[in-house]
């Protein structure tokens, strides 16, 4: 095991509300700098939407909250553990593969694609992960996914396979599935982005109504009406530091940098 820093980040202490928080975090692809010192909060129950010109470092920092990127510098907690590493004393010790597997249950991400496994039903695609990762009992695990399934308004589309469902639909599906792990937070990656207008709707739709039960979220999303009705932060990143942030009707009514003025009238 490395030891990767001379001493860990103070401890998130239990009774701070909040689930996720970013300090100072800093990711390098080769010499590009792609996040330059990030520093957000996340607390329980909160809807926070991220919004910015491509290339402004939004889905990268997604992928750094659950660790399928590692960190050039700062730290990422969740519900006060640091992502990636235990810690030992005062000391933080790298996690093994399966150690780092199991913390990532903490977040359920929905990306883009949809990712679901073309040979399974949609409620298989829903009971696998439970069940290998978690050690759910199978009958548990399909009453938790079927459950899902009419959360998402798809409990009739239980035996479809992917191919067999339209776009939005397979990301209902997808939602379902990385709610299964019953996450601190859900992680949306731009989700309506592969979508026909059409079906961009469903999916805003089934993410509106977690929110509303009170699920935690971090939202990267072109879709202003779903940030202002929805969010409970809004915050603009360009070019891999954020540049506003606040309530959505205050970034979205009176931006204060000339820079989110022209991103909000070219989205608008």
């Amino acid at each position: 095991m490395t030891d990767p820093t001379p001493a860990a980040p103070p401890p998130v202490e239990p009774e701070r509300p909040f689930v996720v928080e970013a300090r100072a975090v800093v990711k390098r692809f080769g010499s590009l700098e792609v996040l330059k010192g990030i520093d957000l909060s996340v607390q329980r129950g909160q809807t926070m939407v991220i919004v910015g010109p491509s290339g402004s470092g939004k889905s990268t920092f997604l992928r750094c909250i659950n660790r399928l990127e590692t960190l050039n510098g700062g730290y990422i907690s969740v519900e006060g553990e640091i992502m990636g590493y235990r810690r030992q004393g005062d000391r933080l010790y790298e996690l093994t593969d399966a150690e780092l597997a199991r913390q990532r249950t903490r977040t359920g991400m929905v990306f883009q694609q949809f990712n679901l496994f073309g040979h399974l039903t949609a409620l298989q695609n829903i009971t696998e992960a439970p069940v290998r990762v978690l050690g759910l009992d199978r009958e548990e695990a399909r009453a938790r996914a079927r459950a899902l399934l009419a959360t998402v308004g798809l409990e009739h589309k239980a035996d479809s396979y992917p191919a067999q469902l339209s776009g939005g639909q397979q990301q209902r599906v997808a939602i379902a599935r990385a709610l299964a792990m019953q996450p601190s937070v859900m992680l949306f990656d731009e989700p309506t982005s592969a979508l026909d207008p059409e079906l961009v709707g469903e999916v805003l739709g089934a993410m509106r109504s977690l929110a509303q039960s009170g699920m935690t979220m971090i939202v990267v999303t072109h879709e202003m009406s779903f940030a202002r009705d929805v969010g409970n932060t809004l915050v603009v990143m360009d070019d891999g530091r954020i540049i506003e942030q606040g309530t959505p009707a205050e970034v979205l009514d009176h931006p204060t940098t000339e820079r989110a003025r022209e991103f909000f009238s070219r989205v608008h």
